[in-house]
């Protein structure tokens, strides 16, 4: 997949010249360097991960994992 972003930083880091995304998808397909079908492609740019998670909020659950602890000595050393 084509990161847009990583291309547009790279050329604002070699010439100074930010573009648009659409510029750099753009100038991509004039160069041949993508297919017509993937200048297309919505997902070409990064939107965020909105549309991949529904919460905004980083969660997690903390499980006690004392049950899963042997806390017997073992005496199969002696």
């Amino acid at each position: 997949m084509v990161n847009l972003i990583y291309i547009r930083a790279a050329i604002l880091q070699a010439t100074g010249i930010k573009l648009s995304l659409e510029s750099v998808k753009r100038y991509l397909l004039e160069e041949g360097l993508i297919t017509r079908k993937q200048s297309q492609d919505d997902d070409l740019i990064f939107r965020g991960y909105n549309e991949f998670f529904g919460y905004d909020a980083a969660t997690t659950n903390i499980e006690k994992a004392d049950h899963y602890i042997d806390k017997e000595p073992d005496n199969e050393n002696e």
